[in-house]
């Protein structure tokens, strides 16, 4: 069965829950210990142009809303011109349906909007059909840019090549 409409926008304080729950499900599956708080989630609604996005279905006639999938564009101040995509995820039962690819398209096309050049990433080696994806959108290796003892890989994205 296909699935119905999907629309990316941008996480409101009434998507806490959800956007919680999402994120929750991505720490288990990654086995990411480094997490959000509650507190940390909802100073990223005050942030614009940065924040989460997240990928809603249209509800079908008597179903409610489905949020399938979320992803994090925050500030990378220390680097010129630059952010980092953080969280992306996808409900399982929702892959293969490029909604990934849909996430990181509005949060490209958002940090070009604002004037960035480059969008950096970290990554764990776990997350390989994400890395796959990274390579494909032309993210490239780069040198180490945070402290995140977790990560064990570093990209970044030419938005202006």
């Amino acid at each position: 069965m296909p699935l119905p409409a999907v629309s990316i926008r941008r996480a409101t304080a009434s998507d806490l829950p959800t956007l919680h729950s999402l994120l929750q499900l991505y720490y288990s599956e990654g086995d990411v210990h480094h997490t959000e708080d509650e507190h940390s989630l909802n100073s990223t609604l005050d942030q614009h142009p940065y924040g989460f996005f997240l990928a809603e279905l249209s509800p079908l006639p008597d179903e409610r809303l489905v949020i399938a999938g979320c992803v994090l564009y925050r500030p990378l101040e220390h680097i010129d011109g630059a952010g980092e995509c953080k969280r992306l995820f996808v409900l399982p039962q929702f892959r293969g349906h490029n909604i990934a690819a849909r996430l990181m398209d509005t949060l490209e096309d958002t940090a070009r909007t604002s004037g960035l050049r480059w969008i950096y990433l970290d990554s764990k080696d776990n997350f390989q059909t994400a890395i796959a994806m990274y390579r494909r959108r032309g993210y490239t290796d780069c040198p180490r840019y945070n402290q995140n003892v977790e990560a064990t890989l570093f990209l970044r994205k030419d938005l202006e090549a």
